[in-house]
């Protein structure tokens, strides 16, 4: 029987180094951490300080080297200008990280005037307004069609009153005015971005 107990024992102690070895080894050669890929707006932030603002033979002007932009930027030609242009702010802008700084493109956009089609209601109803959401996506401002984002909606202050028609009614413009790039922020919230002062609508239609 010493015999027999003698062999398991001799197992048990081979097993158990067999279990420890492989951990003294991780300390003394412990593995590398992989490094984090860049993602999400992170990622995009790189490209803020190298984007390209050219102004092409024909006038147009090319920014960051994905969006043609026409006008001159004033009152009587303004810059015409894209939803992707406009929601490209999300490349760089993050509120719960902290990151307010807009990318290059759309901060020269800044101060500017722009002219842009969108989807068009008031923050409120009633016979008039003075304000008006402009918006990517079709909206009532109620509970038919998509809620904005900060992204891709700009809050219109108008230079004269417009009549409202009937409630939950939406309509297709075109609106002009001086775009102001002003993230606002509550906690970890974006609340707001653009802002169009003195807004006039060039064209409105329905849908």
């Amino acid at each position: 029987m010493k015999w027999l107990w003698a062999v398991l024992v001799a197992v048990l102690m081979a097993g158990a180094a067999a279990m420890v070895w492989p951990a003294s080894e991780d300390l003394v050669n412990p593995p590398k951490p992989e490094a984090p890929r860049p993602q999400g707006p992170a990622f995009a932030e790189s490209r803020s300080p190298s984007a390209r603002i050219e102004r092409k033979p024909d006038g147009t002007i090319e920014l960051d080297g994905r969006f043609m932009v026409t006008g001159s930027g004033t009152e009587q030609d303004p810059f015409v200008i894209s939803w992707p242009l406009v929601f490209s702010a999300s490349e760089t802008i993050d509120a719960a990280a902290g990151k307010l700084a807009a990318p290059v493109h759309i901060d020269f956009l800044n101060g500017q005037w722009v002219q842009l089609s969108g989807y068009l209601a008031p923050p409120l109803w009633g016979e008039q307004t003075s304000e008006l959401l402009v918006m990517k996506n079709r909206w009532d401002g109620c509970c038919i069609g998509l809620p904005p984002t900060p992204f891709d909606c700009i809050e219109a202050s108008l230079a004269a009153p417009l009549k409202l028609g009937a409630q939950h009614t939406i309509s297709f413009g075109t609106v002009r005015g001086r775009l102001m790039v002003e993230p606002f922020k509550a906690g970890v919230f974006l609340l707001g971005l653009y802002r169009l002062e003195d807004a006039s609508i060039a064209e409105m239609k329905s849908p």
